[in-house]
């Protein structure tokens, strides 16, 4: 009997000033049967760290564990799935509930059962949650109000449930802290090389749409449908493959000087897509608004008569005689 993937899912944001910011998320996906094997690799890439923020690491120069979390994503992730909410927006929290929506869809679609989230909860916070008996962190009731919606909406199986735990005492919420950190690393800085160790087994998909994106030199994002866990397409196998350009401190791209090229790159593809998704609704209601105005001129037509117009006047007759009736059963309590 074949098991569900798990999702092991972190963030990243981009705000800065002159720049149109991204909220991002990262989930990879292993295989259930697979996690002792991937939390001992995680446990290794990490060395002596006790904890790992790829983030931290880098500020105070420790370079190699990063690596070394990045490919321990690539050899033993199923699958990494990133979604870009881009621009971000004046409201932070909406940018990241428009992502985690798409996400949770994208997951779905891969028959994910488990998502394990890294808590935005302070361990203040979590000790105070545990002290009070409540089974969800403060940080965290916007996630979930999400997912409940979503649930209720039939846009997501109701067996996949939710986890938000501490990435202290979960090293499989390294993988998509590291692969989060390297997105980000490439759209501020455009620095693809760390992004690049992980290409081959991720796909970008914009929050609005669905759609997915490419950091690829030539703008372009695959056909819907041409990669995903099983098949990799062309771009997966060249994309960012050239590195020599980049530096290891400070890239390309001045941050202070608003968004690069690949920041750009991506928000243009994003933004080709919300008006392509634009487009199709728009034809879509003129489809619809012709065949309204069809159907209305046709019963308009002199001699042209329905079977059911007689019973609709007579019932229309009938509530103009005795006036609008509710049925209410008779157990039921009057309304008051």
């Amino acid at each position: 009997m074949s098991t569900h993937p798990v999702a092991f899912v972190d963030e990243a944001f981009i705000r800065l000033h002159q720049h149109p910011g991204a909220y991002l998320f990262a989930a990879v996906l292993v295989d259930a049967d697979e996690l002792p094997d991937v939390i001992d690799a995680a446990r290794q890439a990490a060395g002596p760290h006790a904890e790992f923020h790829a983030s931290d690491l880098y500020r105070r120069g420790h370079i190699q564990p990063i690596e070394d979390m990045l490919d321990t994503t690539e050899a033993h992730a199923g699958w990494t799935l990133m979604i870009a909410q881009a621009p971000l927006g004046d409201h932070q929290e909406a940018a990241r509930q428009a992502a985690l929506t798409q996400l949770l869809r994208q997951l779905n679609d891969q028959k994910v059962r488990d998502v394990v989230f890294d808590t935005r909860a302070s361990p203040r916070e979590q000790l105070d949650t545990q002290l009070k008996g409540r089974k969800i962190n403060p940080s965290d009731l916007p996630d979930i109000t999400t997912y409940r919606r979503l649930v209720r909406g039939q846009h997501i199986n109701a067996r996949m449930r939710l986890h938000h735990v501490d990435d202290r005492h979960q090293p499989a919420l390294w993988l998509p802290d590291v692969t989060a950190w390297a997105f980000q690393r490439a759209l501020v800085f455009d620095e693809p090389q760390w992004w690049s160790r992980v290409a081959s087994v991720a796909t970008i998909h914009d929050a609005a749409t669905g759609r997915e994106l490419s950091l690829t030199h030539d703008r372009t994002a695959p056909p819907t449908g041409e990669r995903g866990p099983q098949i990799q397409s062309p771009s997966a196998q060249n994309s960012l493959s050239s590195t020599s350009f980049y530096t290891l401190n400070g890239g390309t791209t001045n941050r202070a000087q608003g968004p690069g090229y690949l920041y750009n790159t991506l928000l243009t593809q994003a933004m080709e897509a919300l008006h392509a998704s634009i487009a199709a609704l728009s034809v879509n209601v003129d489809r619809l608004t012709t065949g309204i105005s069809a159907t209305a001129q046709d019963r308009a037509l002199p001699g042209r008569s329905h079977p059911d117009d007689a019973d609709a006047g007579s019932l229309d007759a009938g509530n103009r005689d005795e006036g609008p009736a509710t049925h209410r059963e008779s157990n039921e309590p009057e309304p008051g």
